[in-house]
């Protein structure tokens, strides 16, 4: 069972008033959201809404025209993406991987930053612990693995920096029904051990039954916030905010 969020902490994220844009083009328009201690939220909405450019900013990838980006109560709006990671951000985009090292030469690769490389190696036997299936293979090549054990892999890079903030963009993309179910379970794992986690998803249902609340985008904007139960029990109202929305005219 995954974590309760805490009341007595600054939140994990808070990001605040985000406007944002690629040259003259704005895409954030007054973005908000928040992920509490403990918290798994996800952010939703279909392509192109501006979720990337949201984790983009989040990330330091990105600077914005206005607004602030806290990480756990401290003002992170003008660091350098090191310095993010440094303080507990960990984002996992993609399944990239250095196909020729074997899955724990990855992992090793991962903690490359860190001063103490005593501490990578047992963080990297930790991660191995968790997953149980890498483990089996930590001595094969990254390029022979499969979609699923590559996300994984992408996820247990994340242990060995040992996050606070952990955010994952569209981890089901691609991957067969039975391999997502066994990766949400992981997530809440991570979340257990101390994790707060935001999902972007375009998988709705993936997305609803792993977090806590949910917030809906469109247009560059956040246009719903919502307990992940409650919206998980009203496919219309689901219906209606993926239309931006706006309920679709019959006929």
């Amino acid at each position: 069972m995954s974590r309760s969020p805490s009341d007595h902490a600054a939140p994990a994220l808070r990001v605040e008033g985000i406007n944002a844009s690629y040259g003259p083009v704005q895409v954030l328009f007054g973005a908000s959201l928040r992920v509490e201690q403990g918290e798994m939220v996800a952010l939703l909405g279909p392509n192109g809404v501006g979720k990337s450019t949201t984790l983009r900013v989040i990330g330091g990838l990105l600077k914005p025209d206005s607004g602030t980006v806290h990480l756990g109560g401290m003002d992170a709006t003008g660091w350098a993406p090191r310095k993010r990671v440094e303080a507990g951000l960990s984002q996992v985009i993609g399944q990239s991987a250095f196909g020729s090292l074997t899955v724990a030469e990855n992992l090793t690769m991962h903690g490359y930053a860190a001063k103490d490389q005593k501490w990578v190696k047992e963080a990297v036997e930790a991660a191995l612990a968790i997953f149980p299936r890498l483990n089996a293979r930590r001595n094969q090549a990254a390029s022979t693995l499969s979609g699923g054990e590559r996300q994984m892999l992408a996820l247990a890079k994340a242990i060995v920096n040992d996050p606070k903030l952990l955010v994952i963009d569209e981890f089901s993309l691609g991957l067969a029904p039975v391999v997502v179910g066994g990766l949400c379970e992981l997530v809440r794992r991570l979340n257990d051990r101390g994790a707060a986690v935001l999902v972007v998803e375009q998988s709705i249902n993936v997305a609803l039954s792993l977090v806590h609340r949910a917030y809906v985008m469109e247009k560059g904007e956040i246009i719903a916030e919502e307990s992940a139960a409650v919206l998980a029990a009203d496919p219309d109202r689901i219906r209606t905010l993926m239309l931006g929305g706006h309920v679709a005219e019959a006929g």
